[in-house]
């Protein structure tokens, strides 16, 4: 029979064996996942650029559509502004037509009316 000392060494060196294996095993495990976290990262940081790439060409997209059509609407407004002042000096000038037309009717009927009056006066007086 072997030694009992010598039968637990042999285990010990079993056991030690096994555990050293184990942790190679874990060291190894643990250098793959810090690479993979690093694979993660960039690749995340590519996603977060690629994002970024695309939302700046979308916003400036918009920009020069909105600014197309803020162009566009602005040279209507001074379309819709010029014509409006061309209606309202028309409307202007109407008015002005008329109020000359009432004044020159009212002065003629005052004329009338005061000759009429003036007749009538003398016909009766004398």
């Amino acid at each position: 029979m072997a030694d009992p000392r010598t039968k637990l060494d042999i285990i010990y060196q079993e056991v030690l064996g096994e555990v050293s294996e184990l942790v190679g095993r874990i060291e190894a495990v643990s250098e793959r996942l810090a690479e993979a976290s690093e694979h993660a990262g960039r690749a995340g940081e590519r996603s977060a650029e690629q994002i970024h790439q695309v939302t700046a060409a979308a916003a400036a997209k918009l920009k020069a559509e909105l600014d197309h059509a803020g162009d566009r609407l602005l040279a209507r407004v001074e379309t819709v502004t010029q014509e409006a002042s061309a209606a309202a000096a028309v409307v202007h000038r109407s008015a002005r037509r008329f109020a000359t037309l009432a004044l020159a009717v009212g002065l003629a009927g005052g004329v009338i009316g005061g000759a009429l009056a003036g007749w009538a006066l003398s016909s009766a007086l004398l």
